[in-house]
């Protein structure tokens, strides 16, 4: 079966997706500083980094594609010069796609402190995430670092046996980070959504903001592929040192669709971008961003309630379904004044400034 990922189609893909981020992160910083009058912090610093990282990455993929073999596995037809070219270009990938990684998700956490650090739970939680994906971050750069202890050239020399006999497993050890950088993705990305009902904003406005939140998930869906294909790939042995693809034994159709490489590079630029939405959050409501959204929820607001006015013409309801109702409903209105009490005013902080 013919490469479904050949340089010709992945080349030109990295190009736009670090182009996308380049720009999103140049208006970032002009939202920050021109629109909102706001001050950078650590957050934009986190993914002017980031960004800086996967640029270089993409610069690792062109020189794979042009000298390597184009982050595809290695075969006997390949010469000698292109096999340790693409075991290079791999192992610098793999080493700092970390910090990429990691930039990232603690550009999201230092955003969200800008807006939900008004409850001392979310101080908690947030805090603790970041302890997490920093001791995260460094956990790996170290295991790929300390992997061949002081020999680390046997990571990319052509005779393999030398890595086989005296380095770690690096198949269990990139198939762990998949799985852990999938969770600390629904850890960071799910975060804000228990406090954006707490927010004191019209529900249309909330759904916006969970719209533009919700983006990262995108990325992490690249990510799972990433791990599918490490998942199945790792018991097979295709990722022990020295791994040769025979000529005779076709690689696995689910193998041939989750490249590895590819995936990698989507799921990290497009947490570049699902980091960049959230700030650019006023310029996208002043370009009619959430105008179409509120829209759009009274549009769906509207057929509900007509559904639910002939629901209820048709449809009987007991003495005891009202009674339960209208405990429920006192219930509902003394939570909604505890909680009331709990949040914040709309007085005493701007949404826009916070973002």
């Amino acid at each position: 079966m013919a490469n479904m990922y050949p340089p010709t189609t992945t080349l030109p893909v990295y190009s736009v997706l670090t182009a996308v981020a380049i720009v999103l992160t140049a208006v970032r910083f002009w939202t920050r500083i021109r629109y909102t009058k706001t001050n950078v912090g650590a957050d934009d610093w986190f993914i002017f980094t980031g960004v800086v990282i996967c640029c270089g990455c993409t610069a690792i993929q062109f020189y794979n594609a042009l000298e390597g073999t184009g982050g595809q596995a290695v075969t006997d037809k390949d010469d000698a010069a292109q096999i340790v070219a693409s075991k290079k270009a791999d192992f610098v990938m793999v080493l700092i796609e970390k910090p990429a990684f990691g930039c990232i998700k603690l550009s999201l956490l230092f955003f969200y402190k800008r807006i939900f650090d008004t409850w001392n739970s979310f101080r908690k939680a947030n805090m603790i995430l970041i302890g997490v994906v920093i001791a995260w971050t460094i956990a790996f750069i170290v295991g790929d670092l300390a992997i061949c202890g002081t020999k680390l050239h046997y990571v990319y020399l052509l005779d393999q046996s030398l890595a086989r006999d005296h380095c770690g497993d690096k198949g269990f050890l990139l198939l762990m980070f998949a799985i852990t950088s999938v969770m600390t993705d629904i850890l960071v990305l799910g975060l804000p959504f228990f406090y954006i009902r707490r927010l004191q904003m019209p529900p249309q406005k909330k759904l916006a903001t969970c719209l533009v939140f919700f983006l990262g998930f995108i990325s992490t869906a690249a990510g799972m592929m990433r791990t599918i294909f490490l998942g199945i790939s790792y018991p097979m042995g295709r990722m022990a040192w020295g791994y040769v693809s025979p000529p005779d034994q076709p690689t696995p159709l689910v193998l041939q669709v989750f490249n590895p490489t590819f995936w990698v590079m989507v799921e990290m630029f497009l947490g570049t971008w699902a980091a960049n939405l959230p700030p650019l959050g006023p310029l996208l409501g002043a370009m009619g961003f959430r105008e179409w959204v509120s829209s759009a929820y009274r549009k769906v607001s509207a057929i509900s309630t007509s559904w639910s006015g002939t629901r209820t013409k048709t449809t009987e309801k007991s003495y005891a379904t009202r009674a339960g109702d209208e405990r429920n409903l006192t219930h509902q209105t003394s939570h909604s004044s505890l909680e009331a009490q709990d949040r914040p005013s709309a007085d005493s902080w701007s949404w826009r400034d916070r973002w």
